[in-house]
């Protein structure tokens, strides 16, 4: 019974990752980064509500702060070493802060979603070469951690996360960076990067009480789980783009 299970929820997991990869491919190729953009961000707010905020006028509210802020950087203020050390800022009080520690995080991600535009307009295949470099780092971490297994990094906060399959990980990623051009100085820097934002996106469910953001990607969870690893790495691609 265990087997069969495992077997549902790997096709399953095999299934979304796979509708996944289509999408980015067809966003790609017919340059529908707008679309997937905004259709990205619409989902977000949506798990911002369900599972972070859960008021309707907070999330409104933030909402429409991310919409001045985003107009506001584009044309008016242009400035990305800004938005960088804003979006730093909230991390920071993320993660010290416990009474609106979920506020922080999404002006967080907020920041984020801000910087994202900014890097593609520099070259949009950074944003795609981003999230490919994550979908290999997690897919790595999956399936040696899961058939290898053995000691958990950090049980508490990430309970499937073990030290063989983000070894692994991190090791393919930064070969494949240096393999890229990018310097034995900054790959390994930015392969670790996928890590934390894993583990710190963790530590924000475990401080909400919650496994997922949201179930909108079935055994992938939400979009803030796909969403977690590139969060760092943006913030890396943004400084050495400045």
């Amino acid at each position: 019974m265990k087997l069969k299970e495992n077997l549902v929820y790997n096709f399953n997991r095999l299934f979304v990752g796979v509708s996944v990869l289509l999408v980015l491919f067809i966003s790609y190729f017919f340059n529908l980064d707008i679309l997937l953009y905004f259709s990205t961000i619409f989902f977000i707010f949506y798990e911002f509500y369900k599972t972070i905020l859960k008021s309707k006028y907070l999330t409104l509210f933030l909402f429409v702060l991310f919409i001045f802020e985003f107009l506001s950087f584009h044309y008016l203020i242009n400035n990305l070493i800004f938005l960088i050390i804003i979006a730093i800022c909230f991390l920071i009080l993320s993660i010290f802060s416990n009474k609106h520690f979920n506020i922080f995080f999404v002006l967080f991600v907020i920041n984020i979603l801000i910087i994202i535009p900014n890097i593609s307009l520099i070259d949009r295949n950074l944003i795609y070469l981003i999230i490919i470099i994550s979908f290999i780092n997690d897919t790595i971490a999956y399936i040696v951690g899961s058939y290898v297994k053995g000691p958990l990094i950090s049980p508490k906060i990430s309970p499937k996360k073990t030290w063989s399959g983000t070894s692994f990980s991190f090791f393919i990623t930064t070969i494949l960076l240096i393999y890229l051009d990018f310097n034995l100085f900054i790959a390994p820097i930015m392969a670790i990067s996928l890590f934390y934002g894993d583990i710190y996106f963790s530590y924000i469910k475990r401080k909400l009480s919650i496994k997922d953001f949201s179930r909108l990607l079935s055994s992938h969870g939400g979009i803030l789980d796909r969403f977690d690893s590139i969060t760092f790495l943006i913030i890396i691609f943004a400084i050495l783009n400045f």
